[in-house]
């Protein structure tokens, strides 16, 4: 599978991710392998203990600012690394596919895109990436808007999302959608064998209710160094080190250039707060945590808005995505 890798990840791709923030790739694997390990990704999740319990999967649990650590119903994951969880499948030829695409991404992912693109200082090696896979069992199953890397101590650098949902149609849902800060958002559909490529640290991202049976995904986290090479401070932080005057000066270089960084992960919560807050009500519902995550949210808003100059600038970004909004058309990739 590593050379697949290399043949699939080319320097369009890197050209893709930083023109849109993100790239789609299709056909990432051999046929053969895609349909092999969509079948072991059904296998695992069906599978069952003594118990009638998950054996494998287990709900997906998010830490949601300091209110804990929160279930999204109908959503379920399982670490590869899990060693205890997992580690008795491995050897099994029952999920062959499965660990021969675990043991390729330890160094293969990571090495393709350092191959056409050094320069994104992406680490390698087995330790410097996560892999966990994914199903969501409809009933509105979806995610949030949020980023991938949050802050630090995460080095998470580029998200790698595999869809394997041979039977996706139109209508199923589950797509994932990008919002560039201030800019047109853009829908992709989870279509078998497709791999969807964006920066885990500044790329705003939500999945969309799905109301088919079975969605999958698996998704590649790869590291990557987050300190500048001439001041050795970290990069990763989520500061706002801006004068607010000179910002509010020229709102659309402003928003232009916090689109290109991941400062803007200061602002967003703000920025996009009626969607935000439509996002956890559409994910959570009723489940226990939902109105501890609205509450962290509101939270969030209201210690910005007590910033005078701070407010201002959401203000003033706010008025201006909606403008750009009005004025670009929303991109669909199906």
């Amino acid at each position: 599978m590593r050379a697949r890798f290399e043949e699939k990840i080319t320097h369009r791709t890197v050209a893709a991710l930083r023109a849109r923030g993100h790239a789609v790739i299709d056909d990432f694997l051999l046929d053969v392998d895609a349909n092999a390990f969509r079948d072991e990704l059904e296998r695992l999740s069906m599978s069952r203990d003594e118990a009638n319990g998950r054996r494998y999967v287990r709900s997906n649990r998010t830490q949601f600012g300091d209110r804990g650590r929160h279930s999204k119903p109908n959503v379920y994951e399982c670490d590869m690394h899990d060693e205890e969880t997992v580690g008795e499948t491995r050897g099994s030829e029952a999920y062959a596919t499965t660990w021969r695409f675990f043991d390729a991404t330890a160094s293969g992912m990571a090495n393709a895109f350092v191959r056409v693109a050094p320069e994104m200082r992406l680490r390698t090696g087995n330790l410097s990436r996560t892999v966990k896979l994914q199903v969501n069992e409809g009933g509105g199953a979806c995610f949030p808007w949020h980023f991938d890397n949050p802050s630090a101590p995460s080095n998470r650098a580029l998200t790698c999302i595999l869809y394997l949902n041979p039977e996706w149609k139109r209508g199923d849902g589950g797509e994932i959608r990008f919002q560039p800060f201030c800019g047109v958002a853009t829908t992709v559909a989870p279509r078998h064998n497709r791999l969807v490529i964006f920066w885990s640290d500044r790329t705003l991202h939500r999945v969309m209710p799905f109301h088919g049976t079975r969605r999958y995904a698996v998704t590649v986290w790869l590291d990557g160094d987050f300190v500048d090479e001439r001041t050795g401070v970290s990069t990763n932080v989520c500061e706002l080190n801006l004068s607010t005057r000179e910002a509010l000066d020229d709102i659309a270089a402003t928003a232009k250039k916090l689109a290109a960084s991941n400062i803007q992960r200061a602002l967003s919560r703000a920025v996009y707060a009626d969607e935000y807050e439509a996002s956890l009500v559409e994910c959570m519902g009723n489940a226990p945590g939902a109105m501890e995550m609205l509450e962290s949210h509101y939270e969030h808003c209201r210690e910005v808005k007590k910033n005078k100059a701070l407010k201002a600038l959401v203000d003033a970004l706010r008025e201006y995505r909606r403008e750009v909004e009005a004025n670009g058309l929303e991109v669909n990739v199906p």
